[in-house]
């Protein structure tokens, strides 16, 4: 309801056009609910918040706390780049979480390995640290990535070039 107050409050609707614009606004359930209400039991704008955020507060999307960003784990077969999209997304619906708060449940759900080594070395002096030197490690593991796939495809692009990797050269 949050979002249609704020566009009624742009366009300055008074309440009784707030009331049909909003009612243009429902579907499926919340269509459903509203046409089995009794006549004439909602007297206000007021009176139709109240009810209506009664009947769907359990519909609402709670807000996650920082808690849930510690329970986040890079799986051991999955990417740095992928895990580091994850955690992002997850650390924007925590708006209470502080950037030493995020350090810590990053990477506590590191898998162990070179870039954990150098975050508990050497800790981040801040977020924007932290996801510069992410940055650095995602880098190296797609080109790490890139070699192997390289390497499985036949290895060398020179054609011919003998085992001391001399290419028609006469002994």
């Amino acid at each position: 309801m949050g979002r249609f107050e704020n566009a009624a409050l742009l366009h300055q609707y008074s309440d009784g056009i707030k009331c049909r614009v909003f009612l243009s606004t429902l579907v499926k359930f919340t269509q459903q609910w509203f046409n089995m209400l009794k006549p004439d039991s909602i007297r206000s704008l007021d009176d139709f918040s109240v009810v209506f955020m009664h009947q769907f507060a359990s519909s609402k999307k709670h807000q996650k706390t920082y808690l849930s960003l510690f329970v986040m784990k890079q799986q051991d077969q999955k990417i740095l780049g992928e895990f580091i999209q994850r955690f992002n997304g997850a650390a924007l619906e925590v708006p209470t979480a502080i950037p030493d708060i995020l350090i810590s449940a990053f990477t506590q759900g590191l898998k162990g390995g070179e870039f954990f080594k150098s975050l508990v070395k050497n800790p981040p002096s801040s977020y924007i640290d932290l996801l510069a030197r992410t940055d650095k490690y995602v880098n190296l593991e797609d080109a790490q990535r890139h070699r192997k796939t390289e390497q499985r495809q036949g290895g060398s692009n020179v054609e011919g070039a003998d085992k001391g990797g001399r290419k028609g050269w006469e002994k």
